[in-house]
């Protein structure tokens, strides 16, 4: 396997436009961080087509920090088909041999401060998602807000101030800041020393009282409990699944939210529906979730470890493959219920690697890595190497 290091591009998003041709964006660069508020390289998009030779086609992105890419199918007597990829800031490209358009999600355009990460075309209504509960649709009128008030498990225990009685617990969280900065050292006498530190609680204890009367601490720290939406699925706006931190499922019906008994509290990353119409859902520490709003949620039993992070999730024919971060393909057997890591016959490409996307398209699965493209037929593999990255 060549090095890593070689690689100019990284890829970072990707879908499957048909089964000869694959849409991707990449990152110009190694170490990219993608995150950062000041995206410095554009983000290169590239249309991959087989036939009838194998081509690379791109153009750049100024400004954009790709998330996400989708496929809207060709309509019947209008518009051809078009390829979206949406931007952490709100910007979201509509490209297709007609041209490009160029628009803002949120309403605040160009002043919105970030945190969409997920588009999904489910049906004929398009979605995007993100950080702090955020969902969009685009109706008619165009781009709005759903109502979303997702707490996470985390954020619904009680909150009680036993918390600030707590001398020991205190101690054991800040006490080894005490010796820093500037703060005066502690005394070498045991108890002058208990005695300090007990002063010291107590002023942090007065410090944190005042703090959590204050309106504005209490506004951004409700902000902060909403629950990240990672991932939308379903059938179209009155059937709507939003997935995410604190093992968040949520199903809204057209006008309101119905959160399910919870199945997980890991995050979960990655959703998928089977033809059978219930949703395969992947996430932290090997969680698998299978279900949907009618008959209720379970996690999977399984052999994987907790130590495999699971990112996305395809049905392909009467598998559900699954991707890792760092550990390559599993496939999950509709027919047995059994997952297991996919070792035998693939590429050493996919050995122990990160996934970024996998699609099916009829009889075609695509795996997109950070590196590569790779397809298989329901046959062989074809590993597919930009010449950037060769």
């Amino acid at each position: 396997m060549r090095d890593p290091e070689s690689n100019v591009l990284e890829f970072i998003a990707g879908c499957a436009v048909d089964a000869d041709i694959y849409y991707l964006a990449a990152a110009l660069g190694p170490g990219h961080e993608y995150y950062d508020p000041d995206p410095g390289p554009p983000t290169r998009m590239f249309v991959f087509g087989r036939t009838p030779k194998e081509e690379w086609f791109y153009h750049d992105l100024q400004d954009f920090q790709v998330m996400s890419t989708e496929l809207v199918p060709e309509e019947e007597g209008g518009r051809p088909r078009r390829v979206l990829a949406l931007d952490f800031y709100g910007q979201l490209e509509d490209y297709s041999r007609a041209g490009a358009t160029i628009e803002y999600v949120s309403a605040e355009g160009a002043d919105f401060p970030g945190g969409l990460t997920r588009l999904r075309l489910l049906g004929d209504a398009l979605f995007c998602a993100g950080p702090r509960g955020q969902i969009y649709h685009r109706g008619v009128g165009g781009w709005r807000q759903l109502p979303t008030q997702f707490a996470t498990a985390f954020c619904e225990e009680d909150e009680d101030e036993s918390d600030l009685d707590d001398f020991d617990s205190w101690l054991e969280d800040f006490g080894h800041l005490l010796e820093l900065g500037d703060a005066p050292a502690l005394p070498r006498d045991p108890m002058e020393r208990d005695a300090e530190l007990r002063r010291r609680f107590a002023d942090w204890r007065a410090h944190m009282t005042h703090v959590r009367e204050d309106e504005r601490f209490n506004q951004l720290l409700a902000e902060f409990r909403v629950g990240s939406v990672n991932d939308l699925c379903g059938t179209g706006f009155a059937d709507l699944y939003a997935i995410g931190s604190q093992g968040l499922i949520a199903h809204w019906d057209g006008s309101s939210w119905t959160v399910p008994e919870q199945a997980t509290t890991a995050e979960l990353l990655h959703a998928c529906r089977t033809d059978q119409g219930r949703l395969v859902l992947v996430g932290m520490h090997g969680t698998i979730v299978t279900g949907d709003i009618s008959t209720g949620f379970e996690c999977l039993q399984h052999e994987v470890g907790e130590g495999i992070n699971f990112n996305s999730v395809c049905q392909y024919k009467q598998q559900v493959y699954i991707g890792s971060e760092n550990g390559g393909l599993y496939v999950y057997s509709l027919e047995t219920g059994v997952v297991e890591p996919l070792l035998e016959g693939i590429p050493e490409e996919l050995i122990d690697a990160t996934i970024v996307d996998i699609s099916s398209v009829g009889s075609v699965l695509w795996v997109l890595t950070p590196w590569d493209l790779i397809r298989f037929d329901g046959t062989a593999w074809q590993v597919i190497v930009h010449p950037d990255n060769g």
